[in-house]
């Protein structure tokens, strides 16, 4: 087994810009392990922690990211690779905006030492689950096939005091492609291949962080779209 830390670690009295983090850490561990000769674990995690809490700005941040994944090959003839991601991702900041409107809520009050202003806490959250695989197998010798795919989903949310209405688009997602091909070596140094490509993505109905209500994605202009390719193609390699 083979294991790595490393880590860096930040502080600073002031800042340049109220994004900017006045402390901040951040770590990374890596694994490998062979379990057997024909299965090989690995993982990893990434955790990056900033902050600049002072009054008036109340800035908050983390990017937060684990992985693992194996690779599998009891023969020569089949292997099969598969992995999982989770990446969490949060933001909050207290901002001043233009409104009329009279303020809705504890969290929202008249912006300190500026007239004609509301502060509000803005927050940003984004959780993400990517997960993969690709199998490949070789009945005979001259014979490659494949199958595989790169499978996406998030859910988020972002607090958009002008505009709360506004669909999350991305935020609420899935991205789907899975694949699958064959590989023939019908004379030295010639390969020819058929695959198959499948590309999906959806934006899901996201919830208003405001009022509570389901937020419909545009009607008028959806971003939702699906493809299918088909790739025939020759390699010679010498």
């Amino acid at each position: 087994m083979q294991i790595s830390f490393d880590t860096e670690l930040f502080s600073a009295d002031e800042s340049f810009t109220r994004i900017s983090s006045r402390q901040s850490q951040e770590y990374r561990v890596r694994a490998k392990y062979a379990l057997t000769s024909w299965l090989n674990l690995n993982g990893d995690a990434l955790i990056w922690e900033a902050r600049n809490n002072v009054t008036n700005v109340n800035n908050l941040q983390h990017n937060r990211t684990y992985g693992i994944s194996a690779i599998l090959q009891p023969k020569d003839e089949i292997g099969l690779e598969i992995g999982y991601d989770y990446n969490d991702v949060f933001s909050q900041i207290l901002i001043c905006f233009v409104s009329s409107a009279a303020p809705t809520g504890p969290s929202t009050v008249s912006c300190p030492g500026v007239t004609g202003l509301q502060q509000q806490l803005s927050t940003y959250t984004n959780l993400s689950h990517y997960g993969y695989f690709d199998f490949s197998l070789t009945p005979v010798h001259r014979l490659t096939a494949r199958l595989g795919a790169n499978l996406t989903g998030t859910s988020g949310s972002a607090l958009l005091v002008i505009t709360p209405q506004v669909p999350s688009g991305p935020l609420d997602s899935k991205w789907l492609h899975p694949f699958g091909g064959l590989e023939y070596r019908f004379a030295k140094g010639w390969t020819g291949k058929a695959y198959w490509d499948y590309y999906g993505y959806h934006e899901d109905p996201a919830v208003s962080t405001a009022t509570g209500a389901i937020i419909s994605q545009d009607v008028l202009a959806p971003r939702n779209f699906r493809g299918n390719l088909v790739t025939l193609s020759v390699k010679y390699a010498f």
